[in-house]
């Protein structure tokens, strides 16, 4: 208590976790004031990574039994999963809802089983129980419209530091329609209110039949187009680009199998990932340009000592169970499941249990609600 405030602000943005930070604020009111102030949580937030509050996967099954996502935390010890329930999604309950995308604290959600040119989309903040419906763009009603994709977009930066949040994100739709592609944006927050705009042609968005999804990874998503074009439409700005692989495979031969995907190294940069016969190469982008082949695994070398390895199970292809940042979970297409996972950093192989396709990752909301008490 001793400290001037130049010397407190030094100390406190030395906190190591959200979750800290959010605790030291409750131990007195100058502490509360000075993690409070605006200026002080913009800078906290330039010198820390977000804090991960955990994961939601797929329920796993198919149209008729999928069961609910389910959220596991990153720290059970500090967060309680139960926050997280999606059980807040009525009249229709956490089970009929699909999660398309996540982004910080929130998660884009359709509703099973609505109207497939435009289902019920909600944009929603799970720790904090607050959600928007999204409207589809007023002219959508002619009948010709088809929704392909649709992602959460950061909204605008705040005084906090703060790039999305309930009142403050987008949402990016690729739309068919007249036997073109086009996008749309969804805007929460800034000066728009809320409001559809920027309905333009974009010739970098992957067209409609043609592109092979290839995933999420590093805050962008990632399709892939015959003639080995890579298209990434980036999460911070909205915007689509395109690039050539480098002719190291036959890259066009991969969008015949769902084994050529993207996902996220531990160190959150983009890989992308090929299944092919015995074995799986992962590629990276060489000082941010040019993809190169990081590393190659052959499989049945890999997992010769796992229990209840048998030769024959690499004479067909394998399905890809799961993957996040810094796994993928394989199993045998046929003579199984016999699922095991393979850490991205050593190329080491462990047993693995199935938990669904995709885990989307959950942070805790930013700026945190704090306010400063007065003397």
């Amino acid at each position: 208590m001793d400290t001037n405030d130049d010397i407190l602000g030094l100390v406190l943005e030395r906190v190591g976790s959200h979750v800290s930070l959010i605790r030291a604020a409750a131990v007195c009111k100058r502490w509360r004031r000075a993690i409070a102030d605006a200026g002080f949580l913009r800078r906290y937030r330039s010198l820390h990574a977000p804090s991960v509050a955990g994961y939601y996967r797929d329920g796993g099954g198919d149209h008729r039994f999928r069961v609910a996502p389910v959220f596991v935390p990153s720290s059970p010890s500090m967060l309680d999963a139960c926050h997280f329930s999606l059980d807040f999604l009525l009249p229709y309950g956490a089970g009929s809802w699909d999660i398309i995308d996540s982004r910080g604290s929130l998660l884009l959600v359709h509703r099973r089983g609505s109207e497939p040119a435009f289902p019920d989309m909600v944009v929603c903040e799970p720790l904090t129980r607050r959600c928007v419906a999204i409207s589809p763009p007023a002219d959508f009603s002619d009948g010709r419209s088809l929704l392909m994709e649709s992602f959460l977009v950061d909204g605008y930066n705040n005084k906090a530091g703060g790039r999305i949040s309930v009142s403050n994100f987008r949402v990016r739709c690729v739309l068919y329609s007249g036997g073109h592609t086009h996008t749309a944006m969804f805007t929460m927050g800034g000066d728009t209110g809320l409001l559809w705009t920027e309905k333009t042609i974009d010739h970098s968005a992957p067209q409609f039949g043609l592109s092979h999804s290839l995933g999420h990874a590093g805050g962008s998503w990632y399709f892939y187009v015959k003639g080995r074009t890579l298209i990434v439409l980036d999460g911070s700005t909205g915007d689509f680009s395109s690039s050539m692989l480098p002719p190291l495979e036959d890259w066009d031969l991969y969008t015949w199998t769902y084994n050529f995907f993207v996902t996220s190294g531990r160190d959150g940069m983009p890989r992308i990932i090929t299944v092919i016969g015995d074995t799986m190469k992962l590629f990276a982008k060489l000082d941010g340009c040019e993809w190169v082949l990081e590393k190659s695994v052959l499989l049945p070398k890999a997992t010769q000592d796992l229990p209840g390895y048998q030769p024959w199970f690499f004479n067909l292809p394998q399905n890809v169970l799961m993957r996040g940042e810094g796994f993928v979970v394989l199993s045998p297409m046929y003579g199984g499941p016999w699922p095991f996972s393979i850490n991205l950093e050593t190329m080491e192989v462990a047993p693995a249990a199935y938990m669904g396709l995709m885990m989307y990752r959950c942070e805790l909301p930013w700026p945190p609600a704090l306010h400063a008490c007065l003397d």
